[in-house]
């Protein structure tokens, strides 16, 4: 099979060093941007090489949504079998992409979107052809596990694990995505998806984990705990329910012993209660490997369908968790179990909790209490 690749960054030439231990997939040309040079393997002409009638495989590896949503709704009009690792654009598109392959005889691949080389996705549509899903709580984001990791056993602050977290490569120069959770928001949107086989909709803000400083670190050593960044959904009947937001775990908790960039998930269902994975969550090869895993799937006509049937809204009521509050403004109108000079303990609150104390005091740093 042909294949063509849309982006050369990090992931990108991962891609390009896998394709070629691949036998009968051949790498035909890679989509750059106009500032970069234009050469025979290397094109800026995107929808040339995605729509070309030689081309079976579009490997799409772009950051932000354009113009990889135009190059992928191009590609799967003319038939293609897209592969993709850009979560930026699955999150918001994957509905209208499912369509497209169905109608043009296509397919639309995402494995590497979540979880980078972790086969997260690929285990949820393999478990849910027997049963449903019940829900899926995990660490979705490597750079601010690595500064939450580095806070808890080194002691210092978040801006400083920031910084290391920079220099190791964990973190872009704007960290924005990973420290407020929107990287996380994109893929709990897509796991949601398919973990309900539902059509998209919309999920609560996400919180990410730049309220968190050392004071809070050492609350929850106090309390034997751990802080993790992670995202928790469940379904029921006909609606689902997601919260994303740091968590003061048991030290025992498989999630809390997560260390370092890694990531690490928990699927739930009736037959097997819970199921865990672990490992790298980006990176190069890792998810590089996810797609070409993607690709032999299509090449040996394998591939996992995605199936989005079912249109289930969002209800955060069925959502009820503990929470831990710090905050110098009074909340006692929210009728806290617990108070411990700045900390304040709720007892099952759904995620509208986080609006609620937020209004009072938007400098409060809120998480959940497992």
């Amino acid at each position: 099979m042909n294949a063509v690749l849309l982006g050369y960054g990090t992931v990108g030439k991962g891609v390009e060093r896998l394709c070629n231990q691949v036998a009968d997939l051949n790498l035909t040309n890679v989509f750059v941007l106009p500032q970069f040079e234009d050469l025979p393997y290397f094109t800026n002409d995107g929808e040339r090489i995605v729509t070309d009638p030689d081309t079976d495989i579009v490997f799409e590896c772009l950051s932000g949504t354009e113009p990889a949503n135009t190059l992928i709704t191009k590609a799967l009009e003319a038939g293609k079998h897209v592969i993709t690792s850009n979560k930026a654009v699955v999150s918001p598109n994957l509905e209208r992409y499912v369509e497209l392959a169905k109608r043009y005889g296509g397919s639309i691949q995402i494995e590497a979107s979540v979880a980078g080389g972790i086969p997260f996705l690929d285990a949820i549509l393999k478990l849910q052809r027997l049963e449903e899903i019940d829900g899926y709580e995990g660490i979705f984001n490597g750079t601010s596990n690595y500064i939450l990791d580095q806070m808890q056993k080194e002691g210092v602050a978040l801006k400083d694990a920031l910084k290391e977290a920079q220099k190791r490569g964990y973190a872009e120069a704007d960290p924005t995505n990973d420290i407020e959770g929107i990287d996380v928001f994109y893929k709990t949107n897509i796991t949601n998806m398919l973990a309900y086989q539902t059509k998209n909709d919309a999920i609560l803000p996400p919180l990410g984990i730049s309220k968190i400083d050392q004071k809070d670190i050492e609350y929850a050593k106090k309390n034997k705990k751990v802080i993790r960044h992670i995202a928790r959904s469940i379904q029921k009947g006909n609606a689902f329910a997601s919260v994303i937001a740091p968590a003061f775990l048991d030290e025992e908790n498989y999630l809390a012993n997560t260390p370092s960039n890694y990531n690490a998930q928990l699927l739930f269902a009736n037959s097997f209660d819970q199921l865990g994975y672990f490992g790298q969550g980006a990176g190069q090869l890792a998810t590089a490997q996810a797609m070409l895993a993607n690709a032999l799937d299509t090449m040996e006509h394998r591939e996992r369908k995605i199936v989005l049937n079912n249109d289930k809204k969002v209800d955060n009521s069925i959502l009820q968790e503990d929470w831990i509050v710090r905050s110098k403004k009074d909340l006692a109108s929210l009728l806290p179990v617990r108070q411990e000079n700045e900390y304040f303990l709720f007892e099952k609150k759904d995620p509208t909790f986080i609006a609620t104390v937020q209004e009072i005091d938007p400098e409060a740093m809120i998480a959940l209490w497992k």
